[in-house]
């Protein structure tokens, strides 16, 4: 058997287009480029959270929920909620209360000024969103919308 030497320059080169073909690489590229819109505004309207800290402001602006159910949304470890919600406390964005039937449970809600940021941060999404997904027609917008939630929908049965 004949063993053949790689050339480096050619390996990178297939090994940048296998990942540019990749379905994950792509739904990144999208992701931060959102992402990145969307923190740009936030900072344009002076709004300093850190990245992890945006979903549980989200989750919460529909509903107060515990440390534990927090975690489980987010699939984060408990340190990690429990240090995203002691920031989020100094920053008088949320409270943090006994649960009254269960003692062992803390539920976590926002503040009035939570709640304002949480609204003001709705509407920076949006427009980020529209900005972002401006390049799509809105048949194309409404396509893609569809096809994506339904393979998130697929998703997450596995």
């Amino acid at each position: 058997m004949i063993k053949m030497e790689k050339d480096p320059a050619t390996s990178n080169s297939s090994l940048g287009d296998e990942i540019s073909d990749s379905f994950f690489f792509q739904i990144h590229r999208m992701k931060r480029t959102i992402f990145r819109r969307t923190n740009a505004l936030m900072s344009e309207a002076g709004i300093t959270l850190q990245l992890e800290q945006l979903p549980l402001i989200m989750i919460l602006q529909r509903e107060n929920r515990s440390q534990r159910e927090l975690s489980d949304i987010t699939m984060r470890d408990k340190s990690s909620i429990l240090r995203s919600i002691n920031a989020l406390e100094k920053k008088n964005l949320v409270e943090v209360q006994k649960d009254k039937a269960d003692k062992r449970k803390n539920i976590v809600s926002l503040t009035d000024e939570g709640i304002s940021l949480a609204k003001n941060i709705r509407s920076l999404m949006k427009k980020a969103e529209d900005e972002v997904l401006s390049v799509f027609s809105q048949k194309e917008r409404g396509e893609a919308l569809e096809t994506i939630r339904s393979y998130a929908d697929r998703l997450e049965t596995l």
